[in-house]
């Protein structure tokens, strides 16, 4: 459990770009990096968009081409595929093995070095980015490093993304703050890495029952909450003695992570405690930093307008409407898909795997639905189908003619 005073003082013990003044900070090839909104403009704001796996993308404008990136405040760095890397013209150069705190693993990247990234009329020139490999369909990232010198305020219900000033942006009524822990990762590393590249992961207090610890604020990881089996041993043992065997919980960069199915007596997050919830508990590599922390994912978050305060230290929630609905029973096929429909993992004994579903295949339709010119909302109404409902999919396994088989949903 973190003590609430040591989270509030760490955004000044880890000042958000190394050395040097908020605004501005050495860059790749010995560029100084620089940002900015328009003169005598309050705010900026750009809509994003809601994917069918329930994540938001924006439209960002990299070197005067228009990219599509997942809006992710659990990515400490602005990520691009190796595909759009090339389409931008951008030259890679080898960088350091980064740690993905969402999945416990290690990705192989490599440093470049935009020369204006735009997000609306905010700017950013000489933005460093990293170059990693990616579950295909997704483009990149816009990370923390790329939105910190703007407080940034994301609102799920009119699906906007707003920048102001770092510290003006103007309070809601209604709203909750929650102290926001802003570190540099690695910060013991060499000065000359700092200076170069900044990355930048956020924290915010969690309560299970009586124990508090951290966790990231992840808008782009879909669960409601994901934890490491070390602290939940810790700190609702008994939870862990009825554990069900899980799905994937993060296909942003690594790839799959399975997991278990824990059910949580109570959680507490902001203004709101939600007792009975489903959380995705996994096993970290020994001795990471994943095995201390947790994932907010945004199916939780969604339930909120947040307004990322930088450079004061806080997360500030306005609830929209009540997060009690997540509660409610929900029905699931037993299966996780990536941004291509294809299937990425099979939960051992569910629905799909009794259907015969593997891992790898295609998903076609589902009762006669194209996946791929359905909306989200026709997605989640599957969801919403209750259990026992019988379910027709269409798939295709390797090079085989598409298959039908059924399956009925069980309580997930």
């Amino acid at each position: 459990m973190l003590p609430r005073c040591l989270a509030l003082l760490s955004c000044a013990i880890f000042p958000l770009h190394g050395e040097e003044p908020p605004s501005i900070s050495p860059a790749l090839a010995g560029a100084l990096r620089t940002s900015g909104l328009p003169a005598a403009a309050e705010s900026v704001t750009l809509p994003f968009k809601s994917t069918l796996f329930g994540t938001f993308t924006v439209e960002v404008t990299i070197d005067g081409k228009p990219v599509e990136l997942v809006l992710d405040m659990g990515a400490s760095s602005t990520l691009l595929s190796p595909d759009v890397a090339r389409k931008l013209g951008l030259q890679a150069v080898e960088g350091s093995v980064n740690a993905i705190t969402a999945a416990g693993r290690q990705v192989a990247t490599r440093h470049a070095l935009t020369q204006r990234l735009s997000l609306g009329d905010a700017w950013t020139e000489n933005e460093p980015v990293l170059v990693a490999e990616m579950i295909p369909g997704i483009d990149g990232l816009l990370g923390v490093a790329t939105l910190a010198d703007w407080d940034v305020r994301i609102d799920p219900a009119s699906k906007r993304l707003t920048l102001f000033p770092a510290g003006k942006a103007p309070p809601l009524e209604g709203e909750t703050v929650l102290p926001l822990t802003c570190q540099l990762v690695n910060p013991q590393a060499d000065i000359s890495y700092r200076q170069r590249f900044r990355k930048i992961n956020l924290r915010v207090p969690v309560r299970v029952g009586a124990h508090e610890f951290l966790a990231t604020p992840d808008t782009g990881h879909g669960s409601i909450l994901q934890l490491p089996s070390v602290l939940v041993e810790r700190v609702a043992p008994e939870a862990m003695k009825d554990a069900k065997p899980g799905l994937a919980t993060s296909i942003t960069l690594s790839g799959k992570t399975v997991s278990q199915k824990v059910k949580l007596p109570e959680i507490t997050f902001g203004p709101d405690t939600l007792r009975g919830v489903t959380t995705d508990v996994i096993s970290p590599p020994p001795g990471s930093r994943a095995e201390r922390e947790g994932i907010i994912g945004l199916e939780l978050l969604r339930h909120y307008v947040m307004t990322f305060c930088f450079a004061a230290g806080e997360l500030r929630l306005k609830p929209l409407g009540t997060v009690q609905e997540i509660t409610r029973p929900a029905s699931t096929a037993g299966f996780n898909l990536d941004t291509e429909f294809k299937i990425l993992s099979v939960m051992p004994e569910g629905p799909a795997d009794k259907a015969g579903l593997r891992a790898g295949d295609e998903l076609l339709e589902i009762d006669g639905h194209a996946l791929k010119t359905m909306t989200r909302d026709e997605f989640a109404a599957f969801r919403r189908l209750p259990p026992g409902t019988a379910v027709k999919v269409r798939y295709r396994r390797g090079e085989l003619s598409p298959a039908e088989t059924s399956l009925v949903l069980v309580k997930k």
